[in-house]
């Protein structure tokens, strides 16, 4: 198993959607972070996806285009701008995840029962093995959420550190689920 960590919409322009997106992006960012700190620590791979949206004025160089400030992006991770729900379809995200050998995916971002569950859906499209990462996925209410950890396979931070090779994390939850 080789896995990078996408993080998927985690954008400003987002949080005006609705007040339970944003409520649960504040609770689900320290994970996003969190994980991006775990991946990096064990030089496994980071990308990020940007929701092109022009409508809800998500373009280049507008501030609700612009990634979460607690969020950094360094030199080395990638990052691809999509105008579908699916991050795959019909970006170059599949090939940059296949140069780095990577054969699993680990999801954190938003909104869980759209980009991230459709992601989840299209990694197996293109022979990659998705999880989606407990406590770091956003959505609009809770229910949307615990749907979305029932019929995807998560993992913790803590299980990812141990996958990667490191030191087990202090968060809370351990191991493999499928609820």
């Amino acid at each position: 198993m080789k896995p990078a960590l996408l993080v998927i919409d985690a954008q400003n322009g987002w949080l005006e959607m609705s007040e339970g997106l944003k409520l649960s992006v504040q609770k689900t960012l320290p994970h996003m972070v969190e994980a991006i700190q775990v991946f990096r620590r064990a030089g496994a791979p980071v990308l990020f996806t940007y929701h092109l949206y022009k409508e809800r004025s998500l373009y280049p160089g507008s501030s609700d285009f612009d990634l979460f400030p607690e969020i950094e992006i360094l030199p080395e991770d990638k990052w691809v701008v999509k105008t579908y729900q699916n991050a795959f379809n019909k970006t170059e995200l599949a090939s940059l995840l296949k140069e780095k050998g990577c054969d699993t995916v680990v999801l954190a971002g938003l909104s869980a029962m759209n980009c991230v569950l459709t992601t989840y859906y299209g990694a197996y499209d293109v022979d990659l093995s998705p999880y989606l990462l407990r406590g770091a996925v956003a959505g609009p209410d809770q229910a949307s959420i615990d749907l979305a950890e029932k019929i995807c396979d998560t993992l913790s931070i803590r299980a990812v550190s141990q996958i990667l090779g490191g030191a087990p994390t202090a968060m809370v939850g351990h191991g493999v689920s499928k609820k």
